[in-house]
């Protein structure tokens, strides 16, 4: 199959092509792409899922009734997504198995990982107990923590991460009961150097932009446009949007920190904020 016979919405596996070249290739992910909506951003390459970052989202893609159309289906019974790559792993089970998730800054490997957990959660939470159920809140809540401390607007991605996670889950069966997540390779002089056009972690935007003035004033804080280590990169100094300050607190209680604890994590904050104004 060359090039010519790829047909107006491209084959749904690379594999399918029989001349196999760059073009070819990038012609079939440009004619899936253009098909948004039949899952058109995916494509297999045998058991490997590629993925063309639309830079929005669509909701009719990620559904809990697109989750049920997967469950119990072998990979490629069914068009190309995400949520294929999670129910493989998950019908393999008990075996241990791994889902990779890599690309380039920007190619949208963040919001992968939260759509395959997702899918985890959804298909394990039928039948499970209450506390496995909260467990799997847990999961996803730590996700905003995460990426506040540990995601930052370059010029590529304005929620790029700044680190690497190997996330472990452990089933028991079916449900989910347990989770370990190891962080790696943080780019700590981001803390106190950023290029032009970039910005430091979201969290201390987010704790700026979302203190009562009351409360800067009791940390003796000041707006997050006044301090050098955040406004160096001359960019917008306002919180991103992706999640606000009330947020932040609210998956932090979900994961059992106390007041006190949270209170601690915002006078470090704070601390930091004040010595290197």
């Amino acid at each position: 199959m060359t090039r010519n016979d790829l047909g107006k919405n491209g084959v749904e596996d690379l594999t399918q092509i029989t001349d196999l070249h760059e073009a070819s290739l990038l012609w079939n992910l440009r004619l899936r792409y253009d098909n948004l909506y039949s899952n058109g951003i995916y494509t297999y390459c045998g058991s490997i899922l590629i993925a063309v970052n639309p830079y929005k989202m669509y909701p009719d893609l990620y559904g809990l009734e697109m989750a049920k159309k997967y469950v119990g289906k072998p990979l490629g019974s069914l068009p190309p997504h995400l949520f294929a790559i999670g129910e493989a792993a998950h019908s393999a089970l008990p075996s241990p198995q791994v889902v990779v998730i890599s690309g380039e800054s920007g190619s949208g490997k963040t919001e992968s990982t939260k759509l395959v957990m997702q899918y985890l959660a959804a298909i394990a939470s039928g039948g499970a107990s209450s506390a496995s159920a909260v467990i799997t809140e847990q999961i996803l809540e730590a996700n905003p923590i995460l990426e506040a401390f540990g995601n930052a607007i370059t010029l590529k991605n304005d929620n790029s991460s700044r680190f690497g996670k190997y996330l472990e889950i452990y089933f028991k069966s079916g449900a989910i009961i347990g989770a370990k997540i190891t962080q790696y390779l943080l780019e700590k002089s981001r803390i106190v150097t950023q290029a032009q056009g970039e910005r430091n972690y979201h969290v201390f935007y987010e704790l700026l932009g979302g203190l009562s003035e009351a409360d800067r004033a009791k940390y003796g804080l000041l707006e997050a446009d006044k301090y050098f280590y955040l406004n160096q990169g001359n960019s917008d100094c306002a919180p991103n949007g992706r999640v606000d300050w009330n947020s932040l607190q609210g998956a932090m209680q979900v994961l059992g920190l106390s007041e006190n604890e949270r209170e601690g994590i915002v006078r470090v904050l704070a601390w930091f904020s004040r010595i290197y104004r």
